[in-house]
């Protein structure tokens, strides 16, 4: 008989649960598969052209981003069922839709000198030397803890796993100063009420990134995290490595770097 669309979504998501996909994974596969089973509620597509209306339909109105992750969404599900089941995947024969290029807005070195340059306080300093030295995500930063500060690196848990980070002295000078004084905190940034969230960290980078002087819609620290990234090739570095320390899953996005430092702007 035919597999219903939700017991193939029970299935898939209990599956990537038992893999320990992150727990922010893990709904925003669910976002996207509830809305899908909206669509189909009672037996799942075998066929591509169910889910290319699917992907026409209900995503009309979005942006070519939402459309392409419902898309990656629908090519995680149907390969993970039809591999278990042995049947043959529909989404073989479904076209990614297509992205326009994405402007990625980066820091200059004397953006983000100026940046380090205006923190008073040595959490904030600490916080806005290790993104400039790392290409840390936000979340990363926000779940340091004391024992994931080594001799000449971090260690992080990004959407990827746990990878490691190399750090400078000064950086890594900047977070043991930061714990130091403190022995019965578990994370590395703090509030007034325990750990920093990830929303409270990347609201303090904004506010620092408006206080240097630095303008444009996309301000926080994955803009520090383009340009690491951008440096990180200009100065010679090589992809593999740079995927590894952004902990990118797809070499592909860690190539979007290379472009960007040859297409260097002069501002």
């Amino acid at each position: 008989g035919a597999m219903k669309t939700q017991a193939a979504i029970q299935s898939f998501l209990y599956n990537r649960r038992s893999i320990n996909l992150r727990p922010t994974s893990i709904r925003w596969y669910q976002k996207n598969l509830n809305h899908f089973a909206t669509f189909y509620p009672d037996d799942l597509p075998m066929e591509p052209e169910p889910v290319e209306e699917f992907l026409v339909k209900v995503v009309s109105d979005e942006k070519d981003e939402t459309r392409h992750a419902h898309y990656r969404t629908l090519r995680a599900l149907y390969h993970f069922i039809c591999k278990r089941h042995r049947l043959p995947n529909p989404m073989d024969f479904v076209h990614p839709p297509r992205r326009r290029k994405k402007v990625r807005p980066t820091l200059t070195s004397s953006e983000m000198m100026q940046l380090l340059y205006q923190a008073q306080s040595l959490r904030d300093r600490a916080i806005l030397s290790l993104f400039i030295d790392s290409g840390a995500r936000c979340g990363e930063a926000a779940s340091l803890r004391k024992q994931d500060i080594f001799e000449d690196l971090i260690k992080v848990d990004g959407k990827t796993g746990q990878r490691e980070i190399p750090i400078s002295d000064e950086t890594r000078r900047l977070l043991l100063a930061l714990v130091a004084d403190d022995d019965n905190t578990e994370f590395v940034f703090r509030g007034q009420r325990g750990g920093l969230t990830t929303s409270g960290i990347y609201q303090l980078v904004k506010r620092h990134m408006r206080k240097a002087g630095i303008t444009g819609s996309k301000l926080g620290p994955h803009r520090i995290r383009h340009g690491f990234g951008k440096q990180f090739i200009k100065n010679g570095g090589d992809t593999r490595s740079l995927q590894e320390i952004m902990g990118h899953a797809s070499i592909s996005t860690t190539e979007i770097y290379v472009t960007l430092s040859r297409d260097e702007v002069i501002a």
